[in-house]
């Protein structure tokens, strides 16, 4: 599968869309609960089916992108993590999703075959009557509609402190900055400094030879005149 760059660009909006997405396909799903005694159900199970298809082939696709051997090395290991746990929370909705609908699937067929005089249950609807197994559906679905909210927050978190994170960078990047230019600053200072020493070290060796051929000269000239007596 290629991996497209807009999934590390634009990772705060694909996850909104994608929670957007998950919200309209839960609505479907309780209006194909509302339905699912009638016979013109099968366009609306093929469109929830095709939604959800969407939904875990983008999760899937998230995932690769952000394993560690694709994740782009530019993003820190701190916003990394969190966005691989936000992708983690998205497989879980995801997850839940396809339980709501094939439980709600279980039910219409459960429904469907006690008016055909051929009750088709599921282990779980075995000692259940038919209000039994509504009451139990509700249940069931009204714990897993709390468990998708529960993970819609946490992701309406992850984007805030998603933000946060990004100013926190931002803040970084600018204190980096200034401090890379005292460095440099500090280092022409440090380059002019060595070339003073060097012109100081390169006169002082040339008056030291001058004084020493000086004195030379006055002893050649002592000595010739002392033996030339």
């Amino acid at each position: 599968m290629s991996i497209s760059n807009e999934i590390y660009k634009d990772f705060g909006l694909i996850m909104q869309k994608q929670e957007e997405k998950s919200k309209e396909v839960r609505k479907e799903i309780d209006n194909f609960r509302q339905i699912y005694g009638s016979n013109n159900t099968i366009q609306l199970e093929r469109q929830i089916e095709n939604e959800i298809k969407s939904l875990r082939e983008m999760h899937s696709t998230l995932e690769n992108g952000y394993s560690n051997r694709n994740a782009p090395s530019q993003i820190p290991a701190m916003e990394l993590d969190r966005r691989q746990k936000e992708i983690q929370k998205l497989g879980q909705g995801v997850k839940e999703i396809e339980n709501s609908f094939k439980n709600a699937q279980n039910q219409k067929y459960a429904f469907q075959g006690q008016r055909q005089g051929d009750f088709k249950e599921t282990d779980e609807m075995k000692t259940m009557n038919n209000a039994e197994l509504i009451q139990f559906q509700k249940e069931k679905m009204k714990a897993q509609d709390e468990q998708l909210e529960d993970i819609t927050r946490d992701v309406k978190k992850g984007r805030v402190l998603a933000k946060e994170a990004a100013h926190t960078i931002e803040d970084q990047n600018k204190q980096l900055d200034t401090l890379q230019d005292d460095i440099d600053r500090l280092d022409s200072r440090f380059q002019k400094g060595i070339k003073r020493f060097e012109n100081y070290v390169a006169k002082q060796s040339s008056c030291c030879i001058i004084i020493i051929l000086i004195i030379e000269l006055v002893l050649a000239f002592v000595i010739y005149f002392a033996f030339s007596n």
